[in-house]
C-alpha cells in the first residue's frame, strides 16, 4: 500500500497503517520534529504589498457591488410601494367622489321632498359645488407663491437681509 507524505501518523480521512511508505522507514519518536521542519520549509511565501493591495481592492469592489445591489433592491421595493400607493390613492379618490355624489344626490332628493322642483334642486346642488370648487382653486393659486423658492433666490442673488413679512 502506498501512502503520500512522509509520516504515517493518523489523520482524519486517511487510514492508519503501521507499514511504512515504500522506500521509507518506520515512524520514530522524532517524527513530529521532522514534520515541523518539513512544514516550516513548505510554508507559502509572505504575500507582497501588491498582493495585499490587490486583495484590499477586490474586497472594496465586492463591498461596493453588494452596496449597489442593496440600493437597486431598495429602489425596486420603493418603486413598487409608490406604484401601489398611487393605485390605492386613485381607488380612494374614486370612492370619495362616489360618496360625494351620493351625498349630493341625497341632498337633492331631500330638497325635492320639501317641495322644490327636481330640476331646481339639482341645479342648486351643482351651483353649490361649483362655488366651493372655485373657492378652493383660488386658495390653491394663492398658495402657489410658496412654490417659487423665494428665500433661496434672495440668498443666491445676495438680496438680504429681507424685511420680515407683515402679520
Amino acid at each position: 500500500m502506498v501512502f503520500f507524505g512522509t509520516g504515517n501518523a493518523w489523520r482524519p480521512g486517511r487510514p492508519y497503517s503501521a507499514v511504512p511508505v515504500e522506500g521509507g522507514t518506520a515512524p520514530t519518536a522524532d517524527a513530529p520534529a521532522q514534520s515541523d521542519a518539513v512544514r516550516a520549509e513548505t510554508r507559502l511565501p509572505i504575500a507582497g504589498v501588491l498582493d495585499e493591495l490587490s486583495s484590499a481592492l477586490a474586497s472594496a469592489r465586492v463591498a461596493g457591488s453588494n452596496f449597489l445591489d442593496l440600493i437597486s433592491l431598495e429602489a425596486r421595493r420603493a418603486g413598487l410601494a409608490l406604484m401601489w400607493m398611487v393605485a390605492w390613492g386613485v381607488v380612494a379618490a374614486i370612492c370619495i367622489v362616489a360618496a360625494w355624489l351620493g351625498v349630493m344626490a341625497a341632498l337633492a332628493l331631500w330638497a325635492v321632498s320639501l317641495g322644490f322642483p327636481a330640476i331646481a334642486a339639482v341645479i342648486a346642488v351643482a351651483m353649490i359645488n361649483l362655488v366651493a370648487g372655485a373657492v378652493l382653486i383660488y386658495v390653491c393659486i394663492g398658495m402657489s407663491r410658496d412654490l417659487l423658492f423665494s428665500a433661496i433666490r434672495r440668498q443666491v442673488a445676495g438680496k438680504w437681509p429681507v424685511k420680515p413679512p407683515a402679520p
